[in-house]
């Protein structure tokens, strides 16, 4: 380690500093803040040692100094994680979450949303990559002459739902078959291995008896893709305009939102807890100035998603990183019925 413990501290109240208020840290303004007995000049003395170190920068020579990407990095990796969240952010949370819908199809978009304005960030939600999903059970219920609601399980126990409006009525006995043949065909298959060709070839033959039959079975296909479906879910992109952080380059951020493959890259934790990615470590320029902070929640016991927030650096890292722990064990507990330990 390059710096000692007076220089930790130093480091860590110019960057609490910082983050409340955005101006240069000056060696009175540090003075003031710090809990020890030190003059202003010993100050001046080790910032000027920790900008040498490239934990700082002074912008002008009359100026105080601001923390560099180096200074963010060894902030953020010593953040204390014995704390608890505040128990108003936890009910606040908790209030709004139990009111997301249900819906497999829907819930994970209303989390990023409710997550995006609790907090004031954009918010992405990654749904877990279980490449092993099947389905377990379809049912298909006849709401109106021509239309059917297909209900189907998956082995991680969501319910996933689609209304399937038909060319032609089918009856309950047509109706009964079709279903027992979506059980025979898709059940306890990845969709991997479904056998394209053969429903390609059954869809058509259907056609050719009863329409209604092809666009049953069309729907029932639709559905299932649905559920292995892999998109991004990103909600808040507005909220990069509310801050001057991104003045300069709010077009290339935006950009990288919409890239999802890219921004899968930079946000999927490579281990459990709090991941935070920003600066030089990011694999795309243009973009230094945005703070990328993650982490997993559970559908399983190997299972998981990414729940991801894209900030400014000045942000309250140990609020932030609390609150994402929690929200990220509430989509774990609802997705699986049970807390993660």
């Amino acid at each position: 380690m390059d710096i000692n413990q007076r220089h930790k501290l130093i480091l860590d109240a110019i960057v609490s500093m910082y983050i409340r208020n955005g101006e240069p840290i000056a060696s009175q303004a540090l003075q003031d803040a710090l809990d020890i007995t030190v003059s202003s000049a010993t100050l001046r003395n080790e910032m000027a040692r920790l900008t040498k170190l490239g934990y700082l920068n002074q912008p002008h020579v009359s100026a105080g100094r601001i923390p560099t990407n180096k200074a963010y990095r060894y902030y953020v990796d010593n953040i204390d994680r014995s704390k608890e969240i505040a128990r108003s952010d936890k009910e606040n949370i908790k209030q709004h979450f139990d009111m997301l819908d249900g819906d497999s199809s829907r819930f994970l978009q209303g989390a990023a949303r409710l997550f995006s304005d609790i907090l004031g960030y954009t918010v992405v939600i990654i749904p877990p990559q279980d490449e092993n999903l099947q389905f377990v059970n379809f049912t298909a219920l006849k709401t109106g002459r021509y239309s059917v609601v297909l209900v189907a399980t998956t082995s991680r126990g969501e319910v996933y739902t689609r209304v399937i409006r038909l060319a032609e009525e089918v009856n309950n006995a047509q109706l009964a078959q079709l279903t027992q043949l979506l059980n025979m065909r898709l059940c306890f298959t990845c969709y991997a291995d479904i056998d394209r060709t053969y429903f390609t070839t059954l869809i058509n033959q259907l056609n050719k008896e009863n329409k209604a039959f092809g666009r049953f079975v069309s729907g029932a296909l639709a559905l299932v893709a649905e559920a292995n479906n892999k998109s991004v879910y990103v909600y808040g992109q507005e909220k990069i305009a509310d801050t001057d952080h991104f003045e300069h380059n709010i077009g290339d951020v935006l950009k990288l939102l919409a890239d999802p493959d890219t921004l899968k890259q930079i946000i999927t934790p490579k281990y459990d807890g709090i991941s935070v990615v920003f600066g030089d470590e990011l694999p795309i320029k243009n973009i230094e100035n945005a703070c990328f902070i993650s982490t997993r929640y559970f559908a399983g016991s190997a299972v998981s998603g990414t729940l991801a927030v894209i900030c400014p650096q000045t942000v309250d890292y140990q609020r932030l990183f609390l609150a994402m722990e929690y929200f990220s064990q509430l989509l774990t507990q609802s997705i699986t019925g049970t807390e993660r330990k």
